[in-house]
Order: C-alpha cells, then structure tokens, then sequence
C-alpha cells in the first residue's frame, strides 16, 4: 500500500497471495569473496540472538551528542563567559564556563536539535521528538527550569531563533512550516502562554536563523533556504527570495551591507543533478555559494561565488559563518565539515571580486554548530566525537563529554561501532577521492542527511530509472536491501559500499587505514595502529545494525489508537498489509504479527514493525529498478522519506493513497487499467490510513 513505497505492478490484498515474481527469503551468502566469510557468520549469529521487538532506538545509540552551542550574553553570566549547549543523545542542556567545564545541567526533552539564547539572557530548547519548547532562567545557581510552552498543531520543534522581546521563531520539520511565537507578557510558571502564527514553508525545514531585519529557513528535501523579512510587528511577510539548488543545502549565514542588500552564504551538495551513470557517485561535491539578496522587496537572488569545498578539503559543510570587515568592503567566510577535519576561512575583497584568499587550519570532522568567544577561541560542538573542540588562536584541543560531566556518564560503546559512525559520516570510506570535473569528494551523509534521506530522485545509471534516496536506519531487520534488493546483507553492503564509493580513485577499495593518518580517530577510543579490511567492513555493518530509526514524535508510548487511528489500521489490514506486512523482519514471515498486537507493538518507542517483506512486486510505478519491480519497502517514518513511491512521483501521502486501485487480487499504486473499473479509496478511507501512516 501506501507511502514512501518504492513501487512497482501488483500488490495483493491482504490475504491474498502475491501474483507478481517473488525473490527467495533465504538468499544469504552462498559463495563470493571468501574473504567475507567471517563477517556473514557474525552478522547470522548477530541476526540469531537479536530481539527484535526491543531494538534500540537511533537516538540512543550514538554518545551524547553535543549539537549545538551559543555564548551567552556577558550581563547574564555575570561579566563572565559563558556557554550553553546541549547533548541531543543524553537529553540535557548545560551551562559551561569559558574552559568548558559544566557550570550546571538541566533536563530537556528527548533529542533536543534546537538552541537559542534571547536578548535577555534567558535559553530556549526545542526537540525533534516533542512539541514542547523549555523555558530556562541563567542565574547565581545555574541554569533553572522555568516553564514549558507546548507549541499547538505539531509533533516537534526541530529548531528555534530568537526575535525581539518575548519572539521566537520555530521550525516545523514535519509539517513543513515556519512558526512565529510571541509569549504572553504575563506568562510564567511550569505551563507559558503564546499566540502562534504559521506559514508554510516547504518540506523538511530543519533550521530556523535570525539575522538582523531577515529570517532564514533552510528546508532540507525542497533544497532550499527560503527568506523572509521581519515586520514591525515581529513576524515575517511575504518571502523576499527562495534559494534553490538542485541538492540537499546543510548550513547558510547572512551578513546585512546596507539598507537594501545582504549577502546569503550557504553550504551544500554541488548544484547539479547527481550522476550514476560512470558506476560511482559523480557531481556530489560539497560546495559554498554566495547571493547578494535585494531585502526591499521580491527580487531573485544574485549568484556572485561559487567554490569548491570537496577540492578544498572541506566536505558536508555543517558550519558556515560570515562577516563583513570594516567599512563593510570584505567578506570573511568560516566552514568547517562533519566529514572532514580542515576549518577553512575564505576572504573575499570589496565586491566579491576574484578569487577569495583561502586559509586552513587544523580541526577535527563531526562540527555541527560553533560559538565564538571575546578572545578569538572558538569552540565547535562535535556529535560525531562526542565533545567539545576548542580552537583557540594557536592550538585546538578537545573536551570529551564523558570528562565534562561529573560523574563521568557511562559510555559501552565499543570503538569498533564509533568507527562505524565515522565510515557513514566522514570521507574514511574512500579518502582517495578526488573532485575534479564530474569525480567527488563525499560521504554517506552527502546523500542521506542524518541517514535518512535529501529528497532527491536521483538517475541510477540504468536506462531511464530514476530512484528516491532511501534512509539507511533500520537496515538490520530489513534485508534483502534496497530497492533492487541486489544486497541481501548488511555484509554484501558493506563490502560494495567501499567498493562503490572509491570507485573512480584509482585505489583498491581493499585497504587499511593507518590510525597515525587519522590522529582524531584515537578520540573515538582506537588504540591499536593499523585497521584492517575486514574490520572496517565489520565497523561499518556493526554501525548500520545499531542505527534505528528514532522514535515517532506522532507516538505516545503506551499510549492507545484513536479512533481514527484504529479504523485506518483496520482499512491497512484489509488492503494493504499484504504485501506490506507487520513483520518484525522483514525476510522471515514468522516474525508477523497478529492484527491484535499491532497497537500494542506500534506504541512504543522503538515501534518494530518493518510494515515491508523480501518479496519483488510489481504495483504500476514505473520504470522499475528491477525486470520483477522493486523490493516491498518498509513503511517506518515516512515524514523522513519525502517524496514517495520509487520514482519519487508522489509529493504527499494523499497523492499515494488517491491513486491507490484494487480489484479482485490485484493492487495498483498507479497506472491501473480503465477496464474493468477498478475500486479506489472514499475520502473517509484516505483520512483514516493517513492517520494511521503517521503512526508507523
């Protein structure tokens, strides 16, 4: 049935057996690269003694994460430096001192993504897993609670900007819309008080910036960073410009030059369709562009940069900062990359003109967000280390988390599953690359933001099949693997991910990496000098087993169906679930689950139903990737896995659920015949799967 579907000619009804080819559920390892052997008996014996009704949650299995920190303002912290910064992993904000020891701590909601400070020094947090945002006063004693405003018609705030007294801005991530907050003056205690206004902005906005008189939204699957101006009032009008590229755009800044322009420096992939068609991954370079924005009015922005980050060494830019130099007559640029170690500044003179000068200093990869202190030392949060990274004028060092706290947390991580994470976000995988012409400079992370996905429908280099990116979370209970289903293990994937991503380095994909060439990979816990083939390939599957998918915001655990709720589970039982079954892996049918469990199994926050099966069908969304179609996807989270069906076709679940056609003991996500008139869902029937769809 329904959704991010990949797609493909026949579904069945429920129970009804499939009338399109199958592909066998056993097909395991049956011979290859004796060299893998190892790694297929650990992952058989992983599979073997797994639960997979308590598989952690992808939010509980990679550290702490520090994901964002700000400087508070000097009148708060008592003439004093401060910080703040949160740990989306451990659900905590913390106030810091100038050498990043922990002042005070305070409890947020689950994965807290969102981090500003107001003009009067109070700090704000949101979460992508609540609609909550936490108020908190900096005082003598620390950071103290002080209220909670449950934002109304959402399931979480992704991020936060602060505007004028009692103003914030909000971002919407699954509803795709930008809100504006304006507190009650006289709201206090546990439970504050705001009027809301919104706007749509498009889908997936993940941040939200304040900068001077403009209001920044980056929407992460639109490709975008839409602008708007702020009215006397507080919020914002009509959009001045929309910046849209081609792929994926991850971190954006402004700078004000005068009072009818400003300058937009975002980073993100190459602005240019992503190409398969050499067998490797070309065009995926990370890129900095610059824009002169018109801020009176309407107007297309002006392209006046373009640079190469990938070239530079800089690559999946999550940092981007600017600022003019005096008289405004310079451009003063900082990026630094999660997936690599350079912190590049780039200096542009009067008018963008030439080339800009470009200096490099040492850092480490994993930087997502960064503050600047009165004496030049900037310090970075870094999830992917775990840690604080300070780079002061002359030295950089790093303050682990574990040695912040007291007491230290509790970390059981093996370093083998922290070099896995490494592989899937940094340029480890295939540190050969090189950007020239159509080659690229990536990571995993380029094309599957947060390993979920950029809304790309992208050309496979296979005729005229194109594909949406899928999300590589829940792959351990999900196999054979992607859409062709061609990889039916983690093993094969991760032997054909090295393979693939170094496809056109000129280096065999077989090789060591010298810990010595990659010092930061100690801060991950790695002792010993060299690591092997084998083991990166077992880092890597060891990764992608632990990394679930996080838990549904739309969910209350323990918590029961509505009642629209429950008649779309009942209507996705009779339609759907047979081929998109309530499995709890995919390839084994025994895991299935009874109609009378689904609720009790749904409402938890690991939710383990796969909602797919190992099976090829074929459902008329054409091309399809296979001569048999495609593999029955999982369900799970579709809010991350915009657009929908294999071709992308679909913009939105009721898209998906409209063309639904059925007949007798066959199913059409498109494409049915006109003859005989197949039967179609009422509009009562797609409210309640839709309801239901949110669930999964």
């Amino acid at each position: 049935m329904a959704a991010a579907l990949t797609g493909a000619v026949v579904l069945s009804l429920a129970t009804v057996a499939l009338t399109a080819p199958g592909v066998p559920t056993n097909n395991r390892h049956t011979g290859g690269d004796e060299r893998l052997k190892p790694l297929h008996a650990y992952e058989e014996q992983r599979h073997e003694h797994a639960d997979f009704r308590a598989l952690p949650t992808g939010d509980a299995v990679t550290g702490p994460d520090p994901y964002v920190v700000r400087v508070l303002p000097k009148v708060v912290a008592g003439g004093d430096e401060r910080l703040v910064s949160i740990l989306r992993g451990a659900a905590q904000v913390l106030l810091l001192d100038a050498n990043l020891r922990v002042v005070s701590s305070a409890a947020t909601p689950r994965a807290p993504t969102g981090l500003t400070v107001a003009a009067d020094g109070d700090v704000f947090v949101s979460s992508e897993q609540s609609p909550l945002v936490s108020r908190y006063h900096v005082t003598a004693d620390g950071l103290q609670p002080a209220g909670t405003l449950t934002v109304n018609g959402v399931r979480a705030v992704r991020d936060l900007a602060a505007g004028d007294a009692g103003i914030l801005y909000a971002s919407d991530e699954i509803g795709g819309r930008l809100l504006t907050l304006r507190f009650d003056a006289k709201s206090a205690g546990d439970h504050l008080s705001a009027t809301q206004k919104e706007i749509s902005v498009g889908h997936g906005p993940i941040r939200v910036a304040r900068v001077g008189t403009l209001l920044l939204v980056d929407c992460l699957l639109d490709h975008a960073v839409v602008v708007f101006r702020i009215a006397a009032a507080g919020a914002p009008g009509q959009p001045l410009a929309r910046v849209q590229h081609d792929g994926p755009i991850w971190s954006f800044d402004a700078v004000t030059t005068d009072a009818d322009h400003a300058l937009l420096v975002v980073g993100g992939v190459e602005d240019h369709p992503l190409d398969r068609t050499g067998g490797s991954f070309g065009y995926v370079d990370s890129f900095l562009t610059v824009y002169r924005l018109n801020t009176r009015g309407p107007t297309p922005p002006a392209r006046l940069a373009l640079i190469n980050l990938s070239a530079l060494g800089v690559v999946t830019p999550k940092v981007v900062t600017a600022q003019l130099g005096a008289g405004n007559n310079e451009l003063r640029v900082l990026v630094s990359g999660y997936g690599t170690s350079p912190l590049l500044t780039l200096t542009w003179p009067a008018n963008l003109q030439g080339e800009p000068v470009v200096a490099a200093q040492d850092l480490v990869p994993g930087t997502t967000s960064v503050a600047s202190l009165a004496d030049g030392t900037m310090v970075f949060a870094d999830p992917l280390l775990d840690a604080w990274v300070v780079r002061s004028p002359t030295a950089t060092r790093l303050v682990a988390v574990r040695d912040a706290l007291t007491p230290a947390p509790v970390d059981a991580r093996d370093p083998l599953d922290r070099v896995g994470e490494a592989l899937l976000f940094t340029t480890l995988m295939a540190p050969w690359n090189r950007s020239d012409a159509e080659l690229s400079r990536f990571t995993c992370e380029t094309c599957h933001f947060e390993m979920y996905g950029d809304g790309r429908i992208h050309h496979t280099g296979r005729g005229d099949v194109h594909a949406v990116t899928k999300p590589l979370r829940g792959l351990f209970n999900n196999r054979p693997h992607f859409s062709r289903a061609l990889d039916p293990d983690l093993t094969t994937v991760a032997n054909n991910e090295f393979r693939v991503a170094g496809a056109k380095s000129d280096h065999d994909p077989w090789f060591t990496v010298a810990t010595d060439d990659f010092p930061w990979l100690r801060a991950l816990g790695v002792t010993q000098p060299s690591l092997p083939p084998l083991t990166l390939r077992k880092a890597l599957m060891t990764a992608l087993m632990q990394l679930g998918h996080a838990p549904n915001p739309a969910v209350t655990p323990g918590g029961h169906f509505t009642d629209a709720e429950r008649a779309g589970a009942a209507l996705f039982r009779d339609r759907c679930e047979g081929c998109h079954q309530a499995r709890l892996a995919s390839d084994d049918a025994a895991t299935r689950a009874p109609f009378a469990q689904w609720e009790s199994l749904i409402m938890t926050d690991s939710d383990p139903l796969v909602w797919g099966q190992a099976e090829y069908v074929q459902t008329g969304v054409t091309p399809y990737v296979h001569e048999s179609g495609a593999r029955i996807p999982s369900l799970r989270r579709l809010y991350k896995k915009y657009p929908y069906f294999t071709n992308g076709s679909a913009k939105d679940l009721d898209a998906v659920l409209s063309r639904a056609r059925f007949g007798g003991d066959v199913f059409w996500h498109d494409g049915a015949p006109a003859e005989p008139t197949p039967a179609r869902l009422n509009l009562q029937e797609i409210d309640r799967l839709r309801a239901f769809l949110d669930l999964l």
